[in-house]
């Protein structure tokens, strides 16, 4: 999909081992949410964008972990960016403070997002589900923890994109009575054993959960056990190893 069509696309791009979505809104407008652990997303860009088209509404960092970030200094090199959203993690990292530069540089808007914060996208909505502004004190200080969780709403369909959430998190999400509740869930750290926790998924029930990960991967992800979890409540799965790039439209 190159040009706007009147319809919703959302592109799980396939970065290997690591993170980046592309939304594109009906109305044209092209949301980046997270850019992967090198240049690939760069490449995804211009294969989902016309190559005459620089603009990017908006770039979001669910979390400074390099395999969610490494394009982005060079996206906001190459393209006209409407804004940076981000958690407001600290975070010491070289990748994170060229991003953070490279935004100031170039006149990009810095926006921090917690939870309970909304964007209004005309038809659609962007909320956030976690971080708190405070992070509670029983937290370590693992960016994991603090990435920024999403739920983007089209046409009364959800999708709950999660960062590197781990179930520490979820499990106090849960216990709170978030309403977490998608259609479709971009499944929290590449499938790792130390997510998706069968409570979680309980409280999202997607039918359909994505899982962004690398062949032959050194970390064992997706998990057996995570897989086993998401076919007991019955939702789908597709992975990037095994499909490549998985759009959705509607």
């Amino acid at each position: 999909m190159l040009q706007p069509d009147g319809k919703t696309h959302i592109v799980f791009l396939d970065v290997g081992q690591g993170d980046s979505a592309l939304l594109t809104l009906a109305d044209g407008k092209r949301i980046l949410i997270d850019g992967g652990p090198d240049w690939s997303t760069l490449e995804k860009l211009g294969k989902y964008m016309p190559f005459f088209d620089r603009h990017i509404d908006m770039l979001i960092l669910s979390h400074p972990n390099s395999d969610h970030m490494v394009s982005f200094p060079e996206v906001l090199r190459r393209y006209s960016v409407g804004a940076l959203v981000t958690a407001g993690t600290i975070y010491d990292s070289g990748v994170y403070a060229a991003t953070l530069s490279g935004a100031s540089v170039h006149g990009v808007p810095l926006v921090t997002m917690h939870a309970g914060q909304k964007i209004s996208l005309g038809d659609d909505l962007l909320e956030a589900l976690w971080p708190p502004e405070h992070m509670p004190i029983d937290f370590d200080t693992d960016a994991n923890n603090e990435s920024l969780t999403l739920r983007f709403t089209h046409a009364g369909k959800r999708v709950l994109f999660t960062g590197d959430l781990e179930a520490i998190v979820e499990k106090t999400l849960v216990e709170a009575k978030a309403d977490l509740k998608a259609d479709i869930l971009k499944v929290p750290h590449h499938g790792s054993k130390t997510s998706s926790s069968t409570g979680f998924l309980l409280a999202v029930r997607p039918s359909l959960a994505v899982i962004s990960v690398a062949k032959n991967n050194s970390y064992g992800h997706p998990n057996a056990e995570v897989l086993a979890r998401l076919r007991a409540i019955g939702a789908e799965t597709k992975r990037t190893d095994e499909l490549g790039d998985i759009e959705l439209e509607w």
